[in-house]
């Protein structure tokens, strides 16, 4: 019989981030199918894999020997760098806690630990804009003082009291798991019965049973989850495949309250890392939670100023959502609703026309889209492409952002030869395992697209040839760049009437100007007058891209 761990060092917190890694990827496909709240979108078991490998991976680097305290708080910063949509970016808090927990300390009993859960419960109910039970938060808070009650009252098993302490956290998560019965209207809240797999997996190290334990434990679960009944590895828990009466504390937001319509807003999730202070980071917060949804954002900062947070929300307008450019990296924005609509803002069309009624795309190639024009965010979301602002040198962006295709093959359109070098970084990597754990080792290509406005064309044309017709993405952003003519003007006064010569022919019939930052209502003017001595009969689309450079783009179909 394995002998059973009287405290944590290091090496088992490692053991535990890697067979929790395990097990989720084991349950979740279950795990999103119960995702309805606060977003219908079957991704919070998908998030949580994607958040606790990013803490994982952190950890791999680390030595053999390394203190329980770097451990632990490496092991957050990845976690938070990787986080993935509300159920990540509290997963990343309850790490931040643990992390709390552990500093200067060599090993944690079960006192410490007890600390560490109820620190993740504050965490968990911090890191969101509004609270509401029946969901991971209840769940969270349910453990930790089950732990608390259990280490003081310092009653243990018979095998210690860590482990004692370990399963009446575990025990009091499944019992408040099955009381988010129906909440939410499924089985139980997604995001509770992955935390509810994290605790497990801690059972099982603590219990030296990770190896020998596990695929029983998790299968019983997913049976559970998947069909209905009582689990022997989970006493006492019956999951219902349908809604069933709420047993959820008096007080408790319903499936038609208002908090539940709150978060369910916003056509688009946001996603960035942002690097300031905690003043500037709450004022953020504090913007966001007056005209977003489902705001989270959450880190740390230091004495010296210094912060790292991640920032999560859902919106109808991704680019009122971001901090001041030099202050964010890793942007990622995705559209939420299933079907595509018109990709161009308002009032304004594109190198095409995508109609309401077209099918999102397929599942097989994924497609992200680079680009430097903070204003392109919300149409090339429309179009089903995820969408990465300004990846600089680093690939973690653009590794990101394939992970969220949820596909194994991706195509990415660059937006200027830099960028490419970026993409090109990013499918090395990705080749070699990094990024995308439940999609094993995905397959980047990078696309022929050199500019803002072929990106644009190239991703509007995949929306539409993929939804209707079925025809590979990297055909069809061939196609887009081989359609359109571009040109860049920085001195506007000086060379645009020169480029706009040389570059539209009077058989042209749509010509798309992107504006940057210098630009303003003159130079959209100019051009429409210099379009139309060049091509009477040609539609002039006007998009304010806002990019940093050049002053202008062109794209001539």
């Amino acid at each position: 019989m394995p002998t059973p761990l009287a405290v944590l060092d290091a090496a088992a917190v490692r053991a535990w981030f890697e067979h929790a890694l395990r097990s989720l990827l084991l349950v979740r496909h279950s795990v999103d199918r119960l995702n309805v709240f606060p977003v219908p979108d079957a991704d919070t078991g998908t998030n949580m894999v994607l958040t606790l490998a990013g803490a994982a991976e952190a950890v791999r680097e680390l030595p053999a020997d390394v203190e329980l305290a770097t451990l632990t708080r490496t092991a957050a910063d990845g976690a938070l760098l990787g986080a993935r949509g509300n159920s990540g970016v509290i997963l990343s808090q309850c790490l931040q806690a643990l992390a709390e927990a552990f500093a200067g300390a060599d090993t944690a009993g079960a006192d410490v630990v007890a600390r560490a859960l109820d620190g993740a419960a504050r965490q968990a109910r911090g890191a969101v804009g509004h609270p509401v039970e029946g969901t991971v938060l209840t769940v969270a808070r349910a453990a930790a003082d089950g732990a608390t009650k259990a280490a003081d009252a310092a009653v243990g098993t018979a095998h210690g009291e860590l482990l004692g302490t370990v399963e009446a956290s575990l025990g009091a998560a499944r019992s408040a798991l099955a009381a988010t019965r129906g909440a939410h209207g499924v089985a139980v809240d997604a995001g509770a019965a992955g935390y509810v797999v994290l605790l497990g997996a801690l059972r099982d190290v603590v219990a030296g049973e990770a190896d020998s334990g596990a695929r029983r434990a998790t299968a019983a679960l997913l049976a559970d989850i998947d069909g209905g009944g009582t689990s022997p590895a989970v006493p006492g828990l019956t999951i219902t495949a349908g809604p069933v009466p709420s047993a959820l504390p008096s007080g408790t937001p319903g499936p038609t309250d208002p908090a539940d319509h709150d978060d369910a807003a916003g056509d688009f999730e946001v996603m960035y890392v942002l690097r300031a202070d905690a003043a500037r980071a709450a004022t953020l917060r504090a913007d966001l939670v007056r005209t977003a949804h489902s705001v989270a954002v959450v880190g740390w900062s230091d004495e010296t100023g210094a912060g790292l947070w991640q920032v999560h929300v859902h919106t109808d307008a991704p680019l009122a959502a971001l901090a001041e450019p030099a202050l964010v990296e890793q942007v990622c924005v995705r559209y939420l609703r299933p079907l595509l609509t018109d990709p161009h803002p308002p009032g304004e069309r594109g190198p095409a026309h995508v109609e309401p009624a077209a099918r999102p795309r397929q599942a097989g190639t994924g497609v992200v889209a680079c680009t430097k024009a903070p204003g392109l965010l919300e149409p090339l979301a429309r179009t089903g492409a995820v969408v990465v602002l300004d990846p600089g040198e680093d690939p973690s962006g653009i590794l990101r952002a394939a992970a969220d295709t949820g596909a194994s093959e991706v195509l990415v359109l660059p937006c200027d030869d830099a960028v490419a070098a970026t993409v090109q970084a990013a499918a090395t990597a990705a080749a070699a395992g990094r990024g995308a754990p439940h999609l094993g080792r995905q397959v980047l290509h990078g696309a022929g697209t050199r500019s803002d406005v072929q990106v644009l064309a190239a991703a509007v044309e995949i929306g539409l040839g993929t939804g209707r017709l079925g025809h590979p993405p990297a055909a069809l952003a061939e196609q887009a760049v081989r359609r359109t003519r571009t040109a860049e003007v920085d001195d506007v006064d000086g060379t645009l009437a020169s480029a706009v010569a040389a570059l539209i022919a009077p058989s042209d019939e749509l010509v798309t100007a992107l504006l940057g930052a210098g630009a303003d209502d003159d130079v959209a003017e100019l051009v429409r007058e210099l379009v139309a001595q060049a091509a009477p009969q040609a539609e002039v689309v006007i998009v304010r891209g806002g990019q940093a450079a050049p002053t202008l783009q062109l794209g001539v179909e």
